[in-house]
């Protein structure tokens, strides 16, 4: 693939997974607590976009490329954990021949459900693993799932909208409207968060058609009762763009992106970070470097309340984390690769997923990282 990757212009589109960079101090020695695992069978172009574990059991999901564009075609790619801690291509999940699986999630009998996107017809379908791989063809294209007591919802986009789905059985999924204002009309769904029996969702709203300029932030919390749209105190959170959002077992919430500046023909982002305690008030958090770290794009609460962030743009990629009571502070450095998704496995190991990349930015492979330690 020449020049800009075609590959993640799609996945940004299907996915909304855009990979910011974030660092403390550029002049600081690399970290690599990030350990790349061993993929067998996996040596084409492209990505993982999400990754879920339940019991011994851990999948993740994205795709692969062939051709050059404009005529590449892209196969589903869904990946299992090895007892031996590689990972490899799950020939027992049947997929379609075609498109990106943009979101995973598991129940607690550690069955999965996929979400995914056809690039070819920009259509979203669902394939549930609690009726044997069952393929559901549905409106919204999902790009994140949240998961509370078996009851799934998984969040992401139509044509004209977006939406939220629920599914608390196989085969049964229902279309939720999230109450966007209707004036406004480019909206963007990024995440999906559940916890402490609060479903939240996050993204933002330019305003307009056809321009990035003001982004709006969106919050939406939803108590078992139907969603509504919550205001975040940060200064009025103009031009913030949200991406990542989660949800803390005692109902906090932690919502991160960035602060957009497309003054001038510029294109600069600042890292937002924002803290909504149990009581409903918000904090901004100090992040170090902040125009350094550009934005937040994932953040994963793991078992022992340490608190991870995934960042990057361009062709590096950071992991950021912060113990309980303790500063934030730049993890892991990963030179030429992307970081889309964390997650946590049963014995408390830390994962990434993205895709390795060369000098130029052009994709070379999916990839899986661990945390080391």
């Amino acid at each position: 693939m020449k020049s800009r990757s075609v590959f993640f212009a799609l996945a940004q589109l299907a996915c909304a997974v855009l990979l910011a960079a974030c660092d403390d101090d550029p002049t600081e020695p690399q970290l690599n607590t990030l350990e790349e695992v061993t993929l067998i069978d996996l040596d084409q172009e492209g990505a993982f976009f999400d990754i879920t574990f339940s019991g011994t059991r851990g999948l993740a999901v994205g795709a692969v490329s062939s051709g050059v564009a404009p005529n590449q075609t892209f196969a589903p790619l869904a990946a299992s954990l090895n007892a031996n801690g590689t990972w490899a291509s799950d020939p027992s999940i049947s997929l379609p021949s075609t498109g990106l699986l943009t979101a995973v999630a598991m129940t607690s009998s550690s069955l999965g459900v996929i979400a995914g996107v056809d690039v070819s017809v920009i259509s979203g379908f669902i394939l549930d693993e609690r009726n044997g791989w069952s393929q559901h063809n549905v409106a919204v294209g999902g790009l994140a799932f949240a998961v509370h007591d078996d009851t799934l919802r998984v969040a992401g986009a139509s044509v004209t909208t977006q939406h939220a789905m629920i599914s608390t059985a196989p085969d049964s999924w229902t279309l939720e409207t999230l109450p966007f204002p209707a004036s406004q009309n480019e909206r963007q769904i990024q995440d999906l968060s559940a916890g402490a029996g609060i479903w939240t969702a996050c993204g933002f709203d330019d305003g307009a058609d056809g321009t990035p300029d003001s982004p709006n932030e969106v919050l939406f919390l939803n108590h078992g009762t139907g969603w509504e749209r919550i205001s975040v105190a940060c200064g009025g959170c103009s031009n913030r763009e949200f991406r990542s959002v989660a949800v803390s077992e005692t109902g906090g919430i932690l919502l991160g992106g960035a602060i957009t500046d497309f003054s001038a023909g510029g294109n600069e982002y600042t890292a937002s970070l924002v803290l909504r305690s149990v009581s409903g008030d918000w904090v901004e958090l100090v992040l170090p470097a902040a125009t350094e770290l550009k934005r937040v794009n994932d953040i994963l609460i793991a078992e022992d309340g340490t608190v991870y962030l995934a960042c990057g743009m361009g062709t590096m990629a950071y992991l950021v984390r912060s113990s309980p009571g303790g500063p934030i502070e730049r993890d892991a450095t990963l030179t030429s690769a992307r970081i889309n998704r964390l997650a946590e496995s049963p014995d408390g190991t830390i994962w990434a997923t993205g895709a390795v990349l060369d000098a130029e930015g052009n994709v070379l492979r999916p990839a899986i990282w661990k945390r080391a330690g």
